[in-house]
């Protein structure tokens, strides 16, 4: 937890700065664009992870269950970039 106080205060350090004062217009401003950047950042990811599991729905729902099975006993691909794992999103 400290740890996270101690980056929130160096971040606040360059954010609001004593140039800025008394209604550091700046440094809002600079808070604003950092939170719309972030949702758009967080959109992105979770489109990108429901594209990556439908996509590999189709490709493993095209597949019988014997492809299936040779799929998971033969492949080398791990992670997630195998096409039985899903991203929880």
């Amino acid at each position: 937890m400290s740890m996270a106080v101690q980056t929130g205060d160096v971040g606040a350090y360059f954010i609001y700065r004593d140039d800025d004062k008394p209604k550091y217009r700046r440094g809002n401003t600079n808070l604003v664009i950092i939170n719309i950047v972030v949702i758009f950042t967080f959109l992105g990811a979770k489109a990108y992870y429901v594209y990556q599991n439908r996509r590999r729905d189709r490709i493993w729902n095209a597949m019988s269950k014997e492809e299936r099975n040779a799929y998971v006993k033969n492949t080398e691909i791990q992670g997630s970039k195998r096409l039985d794992f899903r991203f929880a999103h």
